[in-house]
């Protein structure tokens, strides 16, 4: 099966023409429609290349066709790869050219409408990684974020998921106040267990200060300040409180996700991710932490979601989504009470464990009914 992996780079502004992307992310998006509109002051080599991905219209790499008519529509562009060997591979007549030798990458005519104009970019480590990791840069898409220039480089390879040697990985998917639960499984006994990742009250702590600080911009600027030096000090604050918080949490899904998926490598275990659900998850965040920080928090624990699964296929790790409960009993199925300690006890059946414990028993249950099927 085919794999995909995606990082975005952002360009300089002062080197790209915002409105010209947006006109060919307009014009991608007529594509997909199957409209062609030919547009007089646009080169006719970008708008060949547009035209001709209409095939690639519901690829993995470029996502489905875009719900709204106005929809904003990265413009998706093929690749040229120069090795350092000088051997080529891809388009020759491609917008972006991944030059190993100078560790550069060239974007051709797709930043400024002028007759070959080109930028250049230092190459990412991260390209040369997927690269050792047998993949390959055949696709790229330009776009804006935030009204921002960006470069998405969308890697591809080709794996077939290896077979589990024995192990299961079962990985509970609970807020971040107790940290990412994960048990490592064979032969129906938990080999190990933690508990790690985002300490959450470090995270309000920051939007706290942030929120702070922008009452306090809102108020001088009420009082007609807003050119105060102290004014702008405090809005420039508010700002990397806030982005500062954001950076946390993705930096913390990021590493989880890919320390999760190096330790599912070393043992050839097949992964269970808890399949939560999202709404309840929500409300629990909201509820504890407020609006804002909990659908901050919530955003952090789907992005660890989303990269743990896009991990698991780029490296070919099977894996699958289960329910995995913590408040009833793996035994049973009765209705577990906690009791001091985070203990959950079931009334019915004498069941007991840690309640960030439940989940791998659980775990251990959906193993040894699947191994029951196979005999």
């Amino acid at each position: 099966m085919k794999a995909y992996r995606t990082i975005l780079v952002k360009l300089p502004k002062d080197k790209c023409d915002v409105d010209y992307i947006r006109r060919l992310m307009a014009l991608t998006n007529l594509a997909y429609r199957n409209y062609e509109v030919w547009v007089p002051d646009l080169s006719k080599t970008i708008q060949h290349h547009v035209y001709e991905f209409k095939n690639y219209m519901r690829s993995l790499a470029f996502g489905t066709e875009p719900r709204g008519w106005f929809a904003k529509t990265w413009i998706p562009l093929t690749t040229l790869r120069v090795y350092t060997d000088n051997s080529m591979k891809g388009d020759r007549g491609a917008s972006i050219v991944l030059d190993f030798r100078s560790s550069t990458i060239r974007l051709r005519q797709v930043c400024k409408n002028e007759s070959r104009y080109f930028i250049e970019l230092p190459m990412p480590r991260w390209v040369i990684d997927r690269i050792r990791e047998g993949g390959d840069i055949k696709f790229a898409m330009i776009g804006l974020k935030d009204n921002e220039p960006y470069l998405a480089l969308v890697a591809e390879r080709e794996v077939e998921p290896y077979q589990p040697g024995g192990y299961i990985l079962a990985i509970d998917i609970n807020s971040w106040s107790h940290g990412i639960a994960w048990g490592l499984i064979r032969d129906g006994k938990i080999v190990s267990f933690k508990q790690e990742g985002l300490n959450p009250q470090r995270i309000v702590s920051l939007y706290n200060q942030a929120v702070r600080r922008e009452r306090k911009v809102g108020r001088l600027k009420r009082l007609g300040l807003e050119d105060a030096l102290n004014v702008k000090r405090a809005g420039r604050m508010a700002r990397r409180l806030r982005s500062r918080a954001y950076r946390l949490i993705n930096e913390e899904a990021m590493f989880m996700a890919g320390k999760l998926v190096r330790k599912a490598l070393r043992y050839k275990a097949e992964v269970v991710i808890d399949d939560v659900n999202w709404e309840s998850l929500k409300e629990l965040l909201m509820r504890q932490y407020g609006e804002k920080v909990g659908k901050l928090l919530l955003s952090g624990l789907k992005k660890f979601v989303h990269q743990l699964e896009t991990l698991a296929q780029w490296h070919g790790v099977p894996y699958e989504f289960k329910r995995l409960y913590s408040k009833k009993c793996p035994r049973c199925e009765h209705k577990l009470i906690q009791e001091e300690g985070r203990t959950m006890v079931c009334t019915n059946c004498g069941f007991k464990a840690y309640r960030d414990m439940v989940p791998m028993y659980w775990a251990i249950k959906y193993f040894v009914s699947m191994n029951n099927q196979d005999s």
